[in-house]
């Protein structure tokens, strides 16, 4: 009998929990057989940064509990593959919704983010754990490089690992999720200061804001909406300003489902401005038949591979350059309980958001800065629109601009090694690592790298969006195929 398939996974997050479960399914099936290295330092794989233990429970998930999809191992929903209805009857089983309001008018509920984080890790530990052809370890550790191994075939990996393991791999498989955010170029001199918060996800990044601090969001996204979510919880009575190119907030979530209704993908556009009028026209036809915006959002959502696959590089660019901000202000709607706080705050003037650019920053409250980390800190932004500089004293600075991107080769000492060697390269857009249609990833010549493949939020240049758990969900199986059917 031939050995089982040696695969290693870095990252145990929904994309890598995703793939080793799949794996495990593919064993079950028969003829397959792996001892998979699950690699992530975190203490249970499947929560990963999105939906980790211990976050504010006000930080919601934005997708309605029914709708939430994860790959398990239980028995799947109407949707096939991705066991939706899952996390909605498990949250019952065990209270959860009767203990939180998560509920809202429509009847449909929004749990903490946690929350889902608790249902992966309960679901996945025993299927990881169970016997059977495919045998899953987890290992708390991180992958810090990796290189071919040496062989006839040359097809294989030799992975190293912080603590000083080594693995050997037939495959291998990044699924690094979203880079830690990075500060804007503007804010980049106050890194360090203990008064500017680079990474808002990480674990008490706003403990040392004040109650009655004056605080600049920069960023108007639901990062934003999750920073406000935790202050406003905490009693802050200090102004808060949040501050985007297009002061775009997410749009909030309309009640009931949304039911996919329009075909694009049937003759999909090739331009940017094509798309965009196609989509304006079927708004504007769901309204007048009564239907919500939602439904042709996610008719989009669903379609959104071949969309991105018909347009050329150029019109990428143009669409990150120009319609990126509205897209994720709709596409990435707030959770009604959400919403309705940050609606609340701008209402009542605890909130202002406004449309500009920042321009220059300072350590206490002087434009040549200078300051020890301690004290205030000045700001200033051009309006949208206007010419006028406008500057401002803030005591604290929040940065919600989302994941870092750019910086991820740079960052992830396992990528910038792999690329090192020609083994991946970033795509051309800078916001991951560049794939095939099939999730290879392209060496430097832009060849399919065989064994080496890449799931979720890395691939989002090359295949579209790829960042909620019901987009990675189907990658991560088709991935998890792939590697079964070698």
């Amino acid at each position: 009998m031939p050995r089982p398939l040696r695969i290693v996974i870095v990252g145990a997050g929904v994309s890598g929990s995703g793939v080793a479960a799949g794996l495990v399914r593919a064993g079950a099936a028969g003829g397959f057989s792996a001892e998979v290295e699950l690699v992530d330092p975190r203490p249970s794989p499947g929560a990963g940064l999105t939906y980790a233990a211990g976050g504010d429970p006000r930080h919601r998930v934005n997708v309605p509990s029914v709708r939430m999809a994860a790959v398990t191992g239980r028995p799947a929903g109407e949707a096939g593959k991705g066991g939706e209805e899952d996390f909605h009857r498990w949250c019952l089983e065990r209270g959860v919704l009767e203990a939180d309001p998560a509920g809202w008018a429509d009847g449909l509920h929004y749990p903490a983010r946690s929350v889902f984080g608790r249902y992966l890790d309960e679901r996945l530990r025993p299927l990881f754990a169970a016997a059977g052809p495919v045998r899953v370890t987890h290992r708390r550790d991180r992958a810090v490089a990796a290189r071919r191994l040496a062989s006839p075939q040359g097809t294989g990996f030799v992975v190293e690992l912080a603590g000083g393991r080594v693995l050997e791999a037939d495959a291998l498989v990044l699924c690094t999720g979203n880079p830690r955010p990075e500060l804007p170029g503007v804010l980049a001199g106050l890194a360090g200061h203990r008064r500017v918060v680079a990474d808002p996800w990480a674990p008490g990044a706003l403990d040392p804001i004040g109650r009655t601090d004056r605080v600049l969001i920069v960023g108007t996204g639901l990062t934003m909406a999750d920073a406000v979510s935790t202050l406003l919880g905490r009693g802050h009575r200090g102004p808060l300003t949040a501050l985007s190119r297009h002061g775009l907030v997410p749009r909030p979530r309309p009640a009931g489902h949304a039911e996919s209704w329009t075909d694009f993908a049937a003759d999909p556009p090739s331009g940017v401005r094509d798309l965009l009028r196609r989509v304006r026209a079927a708004v504007a036809d769901a309204g007048r038949q009564g239907r919500p915006w939602t439904d042709v959002l996610e008719s989009l959502r669903l379609q959104n591979a071949a969309l991105w696959a018909a347009l050329s590089a150029d019109e990428r660019r143009r669409f990150q350059r120009h319609l990126r901000p509205w897209w994720d202000a709709h596409r990435f709607q707030a959770a009604p309980q959400v919403a309705r706080l940050v609606a609340s705050a701008q209402a009542d003037g605890r909130l202002a958001v406004l449309a500009g650019r920042l321009a220059a920053a300072s350590a206490d409250d002087h434009p040549s800065g200078g300051g020890d980390g301690g004290g205030a800190l000045w700001v200033v932004h051009r309006p949208r629109g206007g010419e006028t500089l406008v500057g401002r004293t803030y005591d604290a600075v929040v940065n919600c601009t989302g994941a870092g991107h750019g910086a991820s080769f740079r960052r992830n000492p396992l990528l910038a090694a792999l690329a090192g060697q020609g083994l991946i390269r970033p795509d051309p857009l800078g916001m991951g690592v560049e794939v095939d249609g099939r999730h290879r990833a392209l060496d430097a010549g832009g060849r399919p790298v065989s064994s080496l493949f890449v799931v979720g939020p890395p691939t989002r240049g090359s295949l579209g969006e790829v960042v909620g758990a019901s987009e990675i969900v189907p990658h991560a199986l088709a991935v998890a195929e792939a590697l079964a059917a070698s």
